[in-house]
């Protein structure tokens, strides 16, 4: 039951962050057209400050509640409580931050952006914690309506303004309405009214203290290129990397982190079932790769034309973005996961060691990539970075869980030698095509040579899965379910 349910909990989170990207695409297309590159850059300056201190004091309680067998309503008003008092000290923090951050960046607009969105992370701190609940019971149906139909509400509210403002407020108002709107959702969703305690503060805290200093720890590596980027290369330059990191990061964002949010709770069940726990590790490995490659494969190939039908070709410093930062967003996707399992089993600090190593590698490559580089230095720096977590990160995941290196290798292997075919495949016929800087002729490439990756990486996995003696892994139960699925739509529309 729980292996269905992991599988089930990973589909409505999947289908949760497709129908966000499909929302996050469409505002980013019309707001690259309403709103000019510095306007995008400004605001990323400030949320740069903002993350820093969001997630440095982002305790993760919820994750000490998913992990325990058995929660008591005190648990759940502590960590209401805790919440509440970490948004109020993180948005007077922020107001404290705009006037260094202004100077710092040699821009005062950033002073009431700052504040503005303090106050919106203030009001995020009341959400309603029963609504963890929804993950724990792997109730992912509701987790989905929740994220959903705040997500909607940032959109038209984002969009609204944008239209209204042509302005860099239309980004910060949005986000504000979202974070109100997530509120007011989870206590109209979730039956729970938390009151405010203490009394499981040590408790908590026990666990969560790790998960900060991994926070601290994640927040730099994830906004010191942007920091770098922002303060010697400005605004404009800022906006194209932001952007591009956006789109570069579909690998992570859209498949492996909705995953990750039902793997967690479904680790935490197989903790008294090792091998069953190696097993479902072993297929969340090969399965967020034989999912999240193809993207990657794609983008890389595809990065061109999808700026130029998206973004337009003043966008054109974010395509070399895009593809290292793909390439680097696979990699992290595939140590995100052996995280999870690190947080179920109750080793917190095995995730913290894994990002001081990246933290480290990554201070030295940028030294050593943006000045010679630029943009593209401070890309291929969170590259070496992502890879260098990755090599600390197997061995620990072996050495955990008994696992042969080889045994894990030999789980990863097909999926990346059918994305490599496949990138050659689609090179090849992209090459095939008139080389043209158009509208029209971009999105051409994307149909032909997108349809080609599309039909080409299901075959030669298929292929490569028979060459290896059709073995019982993660291939034939991704095709199963597939095949399952479709056949029920069109036995459903045929009765229609």
């Amino acid at each position: 039951m729980t292996g269905r349910g992991i599988v089930a909990g990973a589909a409505w989170m999947v289908l949760f962050r497709l129908f966000d990207r499909s929302i996050g695409i469409v505002s980013t297309a019309l707001l690259a057209r309403l709103l000019l590159p510095a306007d995008f850059g400004l605001v990323a300056m400030a949320m740069s400050v903002i993350a820093v201190i969001e997630l440095a004091t982002t305790f993760s309680f919820e994750i000490a509640l998913i992990r325990a067998p058995d929660p008591t309503r005190e648990h759940y008003d502590t960590a209401w409580t805790l919440n509440i008092i970490v948004g109020t000290c993180g948005a007077i923090a922020t107001a404290a931050a705009a006037l260094p951050a202004a100077a710092f960046y040699g821009d005062d607009r950033l002073i009431p952006v700052m504040v503005l969105a303090g106050t919106a992370w203030f009001i995020a701190g009341f959400e309603n914690v029963g609504t963890v609940n929804f993950r724990r019971e792997m109730n992912f149906a509701a987790d989905f309506r929740l994220l959903a139909i705040k997500r909607i509400v940032g959109f038209v509210v984002t969009l609204a303004a944008a239209l209204m403002l042509h302005s860099y407020w239309a980004l910060v108002i949005g986000t504000t309405a979202a974070r109100s709107a997530g509120v007011i959702l989870s206590f109209a969703m979730h039956p729970f009214r938390p009151r405010l305690s203490l009394h499981r503060t040590r408790e908590l805290f026990s666990f969560s203290g790790w998960l900060l200093i991994s926070n601290v720890a994640g927040v730099v590596i994830g906004k010191a290129p942007h920091f770098i980027v922002g303060r010697f290369f400005g605004a404009q330059a800022l906006g194209a990397y932001s952007v591009g990191a956006e789109i570069a990061h579909l690998t992570y964002t859209e498949l492996v982190a909705p995953i990750n949010r039902a793997m967690l709770p479904g680790y935490s069940r197989l903790i008294e079932d090792p091998e069953a726990f190696r097993r479902t590790c072993l297929d969340a490995t090969a399965g967020i790769l034989l999912l999240v490659m193809p993207v990657t494969v794609g983008l890389v190939v595809l990065a061109q034309p999808i700026v130029r039908v998206l973004l337009g070709t003043q966008w054109a410093d974010a395509v070399p973005i895009i593809q290292i930062l793909a390439i680097a967003g696979t990699v992290s996707a595939i140590t995100s996961n052996n995280v999870q399992a690190y947080l179920a089993l109750g080793r917190p600090h095995l995730t913290t060691w894994i990002l001081a190593a990246r933290l480290g590698l990554l201070a030295v490559a940028i030294g050593l990539l943006a000045r010679p580089w630029g943009l593209r230095g401070v890309a291929a720096a969170e590259l070496v970075s992502s890879l260098g977590s990755l090599f600390v990160s197997v061995p620990i995941l072996t050495s955990t869980l008994h696992l042969g290196i080889m045994e894990y290798l030999r789980a990863a292997a097909r999926p990346v030698l059918a994305c490599i075919a496949t990138g050659l495949v689609m090179v090849f016929v992209q090459s095939l095509l008139p080389q043209d800087s158009g509208l029209v002729a971009a999105l051409i490439e994307l149909a032909v040579v997108g349809i080609v990756g599309a039909v080409s990486y299901p075959m030669v996995v298929g292929l490569l899965w028979v060459a290896s003696g059709r073995p019982k892994s993660i291939e034939p139960q991704i095709a199963g379910r597939t095949w399952r699925w479709l056949s029920s739509a069109v036995s459903r529309r045929a009765q229609a």
